[in-house]
């Protein structure tokens, strides 16, 4: 299971206490635990020897937790999806989550590992992306507070040193335009541009994009069938590593579920 660091160290509920304990038996910033259902720690992991033997490290920490813990009974699980609504369908609210994926890019190529993360927006706030009216050549503006939230397209890193939150949106514009209605279904293109500060600890991290996606909508439905964002860019990381700009690249999509077509 993973956590945020940042909350549950000063968490005052179960949850932080549990992580409070496994630190104060193996005592490292973070990384991993494992521990048994009393809380007693197995094992665990946190300096890396060598990244390309990262992985066996960690299935060798697995291993000795397991070895510590003794005989396991196999587990009658049965498999699930723990994020139904990441990138389909709509929440029981009527919320969406947007599937969110984001990269450093050297010369349009991907450069390091992706970022994969979520964005879920209130039912007021997807509306924003329908057509007012459903006619070609409609055009509108999203409410800007709806274009904050996008932020999350801006960091090659979800980590919270590096990325923005809405409030450090410095400049956002996202507009969107009915290119054609056929068939019952409007097709939207959407462009815009987002910049972000964001200070941790003292220290600025920024970051730009231009926005430019496609849409579809369902006239008779009055609903969204599809979204899909594209974010091209540059990222500057917080001190000592703000020498130069680098490439940025992101997608933010979405798709209505299959028993909705």
């Amino acid at each position: 299971m993973a956590v945020n660091l940042y909350k549950v160290r000063r968490a005052k509920d179960p949850g932080g206490e549990l992580f409070r304990s496994a630190q104060r038996q193996k005592d490292q910033y973070q990384g991993l635990w494992v521990l048994s259902p009393e809380g007693k720690v197995l094992s665990g992991h946190h300096d890396v020897k060598d990244h390309k033997s990262w992985s066996k490290e960690v299935l060798d920490t697995l291993d000795a937790g397991l070895k510590a813990f003794g005989p396991v009974r196999p587990r009658r699980a049965k498999p699930t999806d723990p994020l139904p609504h990441r990138g389909v369908g709509t929440g029981p609210d009527g919320a969406v989550t947007l599937a969110v994926y984001a990269r450093y890019l050297h010369q349009g190529k991907r450069d390091g590992p992706a970022v994969i993360d979520s964005l879920t927006l209130p039912a007021g706030q997807w509306r924003a992306f329908m057509p007012p009216e459903a006619k070609a050549g409609t055009e509108w503006a999203l409410p800007e507070a709806v274009a904050r939230r996008l932020c999350r397209g801006l960091s090659p890193s979800s980590d919270q040193s590096t990325m923005p939150r809405p409030g450090e949106v410095t400049a956002v514009r996202l507009s969107g335009r009915v290119v054609e209605v056929k068939e019952g279904i409007a097709r939207v293109r959407y462009q815009g541009e987002i910049a972000a500060r964001h200070t941790y600890e003292g220290k600025a991290s920024q970051g730009q994009a231009k926005v430019m996606g496609v849409g579809s909508y369902d006239v008779r439905a009055g609903r969204m069938r599809s979204l899909l964002l594209l974010f091209e860019g540059t990222h500057r990381s917080p001190p000592p590593y703000d020498k130069a700009a680098r490439e940025t690249g992101a997608v933010m999509e979405w798709s209505c579920a299959k028993t909705e077509k």
